[in-house]
Parts: C-alpha cells; structure tokens; sequence
C-alpha cells in the first residue's frame, strides 16, 4: 500500500503538504481531478496540476515526485 509510505515522506518533508482523499466517500474530488485508478497522486502547484503518478512508487520516488 501507497498509504504508509507517503506518511513517512509526509514526515521527512516540511516543503510539501499531502492530502489523503477517500473516492469512496469524496466521489466529486475524484472526478474533479480525473482519478480513474487508486492509488494516484497528484500534485499541485499554485492552483494547478503539474504531475501525476498512478500506481504504487516506493519511498525514494514519492521524494522525488513530491519535489519536482
């Protein structure tokens, strides 16, 4: 699972904040960022997506997408 592992990079980093979104319970923020497969992450800068990863990623690339 995706979960534990942006927990701990979610501690590790000050320069990014994470959110958790459950679809099942947000469905409108799932179609709103086009969510098609769990896990996703996205992120976003000034208002806008820059980057999407769908799938699981081990630590050392959720460092990595978290800060490009």
């Amino acid at each position: 699972m995706l979960g534990p592992v942006v927990s701990k990079v979610d501690e590790e980093l000050d320069t990014v904040d994470f959110y958790k979104v459950d679809v099942d319970q947000s469905p409108d923020v799932a179609q709103q960022y086009g969510i098609q497969s769990i896990p996703t992450l996205v992120l976003i800068k000034n208002g806008a997506e820059t980057k999407r990863s769908v799938g699981f990623i081990p630590e050392e690339q959720v460092i990595e997408f978290a800060q490009s």
